[in-house]
């Protein structure tokens, strides 16, 4: 191996780069980033991509709480110095191989990408009739629904990370004057949450309308938790059809192979004599 690394030393700086583009990629913080002479040529060559999938790209990324230029710009790299870098292994490895790990290589940014949104999503969503019934004191005890978002969105109020994020937004945008419907629209655009956007929506009504708002979040709050309930239930009816490919193909050979061994050395025994 040691000889290897040293005929071609190409291999130790290509891992060495793979290594820092994706602990880059995975940093939670975001507070370092990749330098602009790498990530520069990354996003020009990836900005020739069709503008649905840059749509689809910037999509994620504001849902996947990667929202500066910085993280593209790490994405850009891992998206596009990946695949190049599996092709030193021509060297090495034969052809077909590097063109699936190259394939692969190519993909997985996109497929972790959207791993990453989706936990986010089912964190917010987990969330949220917990932050519910909390804005419901708040608003019985006499407080607006600014002050309940600022209320809610702190530190302390014990709700997810995430949704505490979107609602310190939320509160925020709202605080500076900006139109409550078009608040609720991209508090559901950073998310892709649909509680949210049906929860924007009952509260853009109730303000227009007058409504109780206290009666129009508990009545959320309650159709979120009998929603997850019927996820809960939907996801155990359907716990026997998975269990029976691994029953059928894993353990029934082996329980028959168990069970009919014994008889069936001691038939083919007796079918070719004692002496076998």
């Amino acid at each position: 191996m040691e000889s290897l690394l040293l005929q071609y030393p190409e291999f130790s700086c290509a891992g060495l780069l793979a290594f820092v583009i994706a602990a880059s990629a995975w940093r939670q913080q975001g507070d370092a980033h990749l330098p602009l002479w790498l990530a520069e040529p990354a996003k020009a060559c990836l900005s020739v991509s069709s503008q649905g999938y840059l749509g689809w790209l910037s999509k994620m990324l504001m849902q996947a709480n990667r929202r500066n230029n910085f993280s593209y710009g790490d994405y850009a790299c891992f998206k596009v110095y990946g695949p190049l870098l599996t092709l030193l292994l021509l060297f090495v490895v034969p052809p077909y191989a590097v063109l699936a790990l190259t394939v692969v290589a190519f993909v997985a940014p996109d497929a972790v990408l959207a791993l990453k949104v989706a936990q986010r999503q089912k964190e917010i969503y987990r969330a949220l009739p917990q932050a519910l019934d909390l804005m419901v004191l708040c608003v019985d005890a006499g407080l607006g629904l600014d002050a309940t978002l600022q209320k809610i969105s702190s530190e302390g109020s014990g709700i997810g990370q995430a949704l505490n994020e979107e609602l310190n937004i939320l509160g925020h945008e709202i605080f500076l004057g900006v139109d409550r419907e078009h608040a609720y629209a991209e508090l559901y655009n950073r998310t892709g949450v649909d509680q949210l956007k049906t929860l924007g929506s009952a509260l853009n009504q109730a303000n227009k309308l007058g409504l109780s708002l206290s009666r129009i979040l508990r009545g959320q709050s309650d159709f979120i938790r009998k929603k997850q309930s019927q996820n809960a239930e939907e996801r155990a009816m359907k716990l026997p059809i998975y269990m029976s490919f691994p029953l059928w193909f894993f353990i029934m050979p082996a329980l028959m192979l168990l069970v009919l061994g014994p008889s069936l050395i001691k038939f083919y025994q007796e079918m070719h004599g004692p002496g076998l």
